[in-house]
């Protein structure tokens, strides 16, 4: 029988971590909000706040990965990232003003950005010659096991214990997942006495990633408000559709029930962007997954009080947000040159975490305007992804030399 390559179980390290730094902490978080919103009595825009320090640190910390991962080794740098997470829903648990849940928030944003896509995008590079796309997408995917039943399971907690204890169960939960992330990740194949994968032509059939792309000046235009704007429809966007369905009439249960819905959507769609980015172009599937999560986006804003078109809009959003949640860690693979892909996977994520710490008040603030509504938040992400991929498929038509990008 044929041994698996050790890549798979840093892949699997990678995944764990980012269920707990992006999946727990970003994804499902949205679970909580009308529960604080309730028991805390905060407005909206309040609300929103918690958000924006977390998205705060969040891009503060992406800011410094530099410097923080010349101190820390990769393995040892992500597991620190992962206990910051932990320590934040026990200070969420703990929590009993504003000021203590933007407290909890910080360190929750601190996890994310010294613990997600970053140092994962660099150190798959390092296990993967070839298959590093699928092996982003796949890693990428274990978050959203983090909307598989775990809302229904987060609501119930919530109603049978309290909001405290929820948190505070889910801090040990992290904790242990940090763990068993520690004890599978290794920075290099080296340390365990092999090669990546991919490095042998008879692994993937003589295919090899080979990044062709060279990113300029005039690439970099349309690159930064495209990546600052896929913070606002991804990660904002997401955040606020419990928020988006509650304010609608839906109720806390069935709402948990349309956010699992979206995560195996959002799950399997990770897996079929890195498959299919491997066969037909990442460029190709982009325009695809750009039209299916624009109609999302415009189903989440009619969706009324209908429960099929709440699945239907929620369902069809998270299926296209593939888009963003792998291909920003996909793009710099195709778009950089061996000397420029470490610095421009951090530069995607800065941008996009500008972004998020941008716009993360924007719905509060609009849902306040406009009468408790978020309908005009998710119209405004709605003009924001189709700049979001014409802006890409600008860049790749551009960035990449014909011949190369249709076989990417």
């Amino acid at each position: 029988m044929k041994r698996v390559h050790y890549a798979w179980m840093v892949c699997l390290g990678c995944g764990i971590l980012l269920f707990c730094t992006s999946g727990l902490s970003i994804n499902a978080f949205t679970i909580y909000q009308p529960y604080i919103l309730l028991q805390n009595g905060f407005t909206n825009a309040q609300s929103s706040y918690i958000i924006t320090v977390r998205s705060l640190f969040g891009f503060l910390s992406m800011f410094l990965t530099g410097v923080y991962y010349r101190v820390f080794s990769l393995r040892r740098g992500m597991t620190l990232a992962g206990v910051c997470t932990a320590v934040g829903f026990l200070l969420f648990g703990l929590a009993k003003s504003f000021a203590a849940y933007c407290a909890a928030a910080a360190f929750i944003g601190m996890g994310y950005g010294l613990g997600a896509m970053i140092p994962i995008t660099i150190i798959l590079e390092h296990w993967f010659v070839s298959k590093r796309t699928f092996a982003i997408g796949l890693c990428s995917a274990v978050t959203g096991l983090s909307t598989l039943g775990i809302p229904s399971l987060l609501t119930w907690m919530i109603e049978r214990f309290s909001l405290s204890v929820t948190f505070i169960a889910e801090s040990v939960f992290i904790a242990g997942m940090i763990c068993a992330a520690g004890l599978l990740l290794r920075d290099r194949p080296e340390e365990r006495g092999v090669e990546p994968y991919g490095i042998h032509a008879e692994e993937t059939g003589g295919r090899k990633n080979q990044p062709v792309g060279t990113l300029g000046v005039r690439h970099w235009v349309l690159l930064i408000p495209m990546l600052c704007l896929i913070g606002a429809m991804n990660n904002i966007g997401y955040s606020h559709l419990t928020v988006l369905a509650t304010s609608q009439g839906f109720s806390s249960h069935v709402t948990a029930l349309a956010i699992t819905a979206s995560g195996v959507m959002l799950t399997l769609s990770k897996c079929i962007f890195g498959w299919t980015s491997e066969r037909i172009g990442t460029d190709r599937t982009n325009w695809i997954y750009g039209v299916i999560v624009t109609v999302g986006l415009l189903l989440c804003c009619m969706m009324g009080t209908s429960v099929p078109r709440l699945f239907a809009a929620f369902c069809t959003y998270g299926f296209g947000l593939a888009l963003t949640a792998v291909g920003l860690s996909a793009w710099p693979g195709d778009l950089s040159n061996h000397a420029q892909y470490d610095r421009n996977v951090r530069r995607f994520q800065v941008y996009y975490g500008a972004g998020t710490l941008m716009f993360s008040s924007l719905p509060g603030i609009l849902a306040d305007r406009f009468g408790g509504s978020y309908v005009p938040a998710y119209l405004f992400f709605v003009a924001c992804t189709v700049y979001i991929v014409f802006a890409i498929g600008w860049v790749y038509r551009h960035a990449l030399p014909m011949n190369e990008s249709e076989s990417v």
